[in-house]
């Protein structure tokens, strides 16, 4: 089963009122009626063309990309105990 891979996208709005029109360029995945943003998910393939359709709308202050795909998930282990320690003395 192949994972299809999927870009986030930040969507700024003026008004909340017109969330259901979102639903049609991806999976709503978060809405944040105070801060007047939700966070929608579509297919990578066509992320550039929902981006330009969603910042032609009226009702949308800005647009914005999420950066998790670019952070990395995976961490170093941090240094032995022997290392600090040489890196002390020296």
């Amino acid at each position: 089963m192949d994972a299809q891979r999927r870009d986030g996208i930040i969507v700024w709005m003026y008004n909340t009122k017109y969330l259901r029109v979102l639903r049609r360029y991806g999976y709503v995945h978060y809405i944040s009626k105070r801060m007047k943003y939700a966070i929608l998910y579509c297919d990578h393939e066509q992320t550039e063309g929902t981006l330009n359709q969603l910042s032609k709308l009226k009702f949308i202050k800005a647009v914005d990309v999420s950066h998790l795909q670019e952070v990395k998930k995976t961490y170093e282990k941090g240094k032995s105990k022997a290392e600090e320690k040489d890196e002390v003395f020296s």
